[in-house]
């Protein structure tokens, strides 16, 4: 598994490609779309990430290792929640945020790289970002320091 989670890290970034057909969207519909959204290049998975000027050398690493770009990932979301504030708070120090459950799976075979992963994504001034702690725990696995 060793190889797969660092190219899992790179593309897991905007927390899931795809919304998954069993996808629990309870809570604003308009937000779960914007939290299952499609982003496919470096940059634009780089801005979805909270504070990501913090982590860039750690998402560059990741991203642009030979282990990433050797062995590509599709992720696929299968929950989206939206606690109470006062968990979002204490969970990732903001007032609003998802708690996303996905898959990660190999993009060449299909095969299963981590199920069930659970993260969350937070409401910075109206647009949904990777939470720290969820970039940094996948950067770990990944071998990259936050």
């Amino acid at each position: 598994m060793g190889t797969g989670i660092a190219a899992a890290c790179a593309v897991a970034l905007g927390v899931a490609p795809s919304a998954g057909a069993g996808a629990s969207t309870t809570g604003n519909q308009a937000a779960t779309k914007q939290v299952t959204a499609s982003n496919t290049n470096k940059a634009a998975k780089e801005a979805l990430l909270q504070n990501s000027s913090s982590y860039k050398a750690a998402f560059t690493k990741l991203f642009s290792s030979s282990v990433a770009k050797a062995n590509p990932t599709k992720a696929q979301v299968t929950s989206v929640t939206f606690p109470a504030a006062a968990a979002c708070q204490s969970a990732v120090q903001v007032p609003k945020c998802a708690a996303v459950t996905y898959n990660l799976d190999s993009a060449k075979t299909g095969s299963s790289l981590l199920s069930g992963v659970s993260g969350y994504a937070v409401d910075i001034k109206g647009h949904w970002l990777v939470s720290d702690t969820t970039f940094c725990s996948l950067a770990k696995l990944g071998g990259a320091a936050c």
